[in-house]
């Protein structure tokens, strides 16, 4: 259906207008905005967003205003501008400082003991010691799959390397890191 058609449509039945255009373009609006805020945003604000988009297009797309372009581009526009918004919201609540002046006191309840909580951090840094001994692209590669949980491809694309070469490497550098883990838990 042309756009001149589906303004002659929105003119005599809205509704079928309005059903057209939600099946014709949800899947585009839908990967415009995933791909917008897959880095921050749940399936369910994904999905808010985009029924936000949908209802933006069916309230300020006027067929009297003038306006004879692309519906495709108006929606695309709709579609990043909400996104935008939504991404802009999202990631402002996750930059959120909280200051303590110097006459405040603020006390934590914790279910773990100080003892725990210093052991966990003394194994923490003994791990990222021998991470790091480990030398690049092995502690590279250790810490894109555990630590930012990216795959063979993507850790490949960041250290140069094939993804089967990035495969290898990991395996012989979990065998490295088990054995100096081993000898330093030996030496304690």
């Amino acid at each position: 259906m042309t756009d001149q058609q589906l303004r002659e449509l929105i003119k005599s039945s809205p509704q079928t207008a309005q059903r057209l255009i939600f099946d014709e373009y949800y899947n585009y609006v839908y990967t415009i905005v995933f791909n917008r805020l897959r880095s921050c945003a749940s399936h369910e604000d994904i999905d808010e967003c985009v029924s936000d988009v949908f209802s933006d297009i069916f309230t300020k797309y006027n067929i009297n205003s003038g306006y004879d372009g692309d519906l495709k581009g108006f929606i695309a526009f709709i579609s990043k501008r909400r996104a935008v918004d939504l991404f802009r919201r999202l990631t402002s609540k996750a930059a959120v400082i909280t200051s303590i002046d110097d006459n405040e006191a603020m006390q934590l309840a914790s279910t773990e003991s100080v003892e725990e909580l210093t052991e966990k951090a003394e194994s923490g840094h003994v791990l990222l010691n021998a991470v790091s001994a480990l030398g690049e692209p092995d502690s590279t590669i250790i810490m894109q799959k555990y630590y930012y949980e990216r795959n063979s491809s993507e850790i490949a694309d960041i250290v140069g390397m094939k993804p089967t070469a990035v495969r290898k490497r990991l395996s012989r550098a979990i065998d490295k890191l088990r054995r100096i883990l081993t000898d330093i838990g030996e030496g304690r």
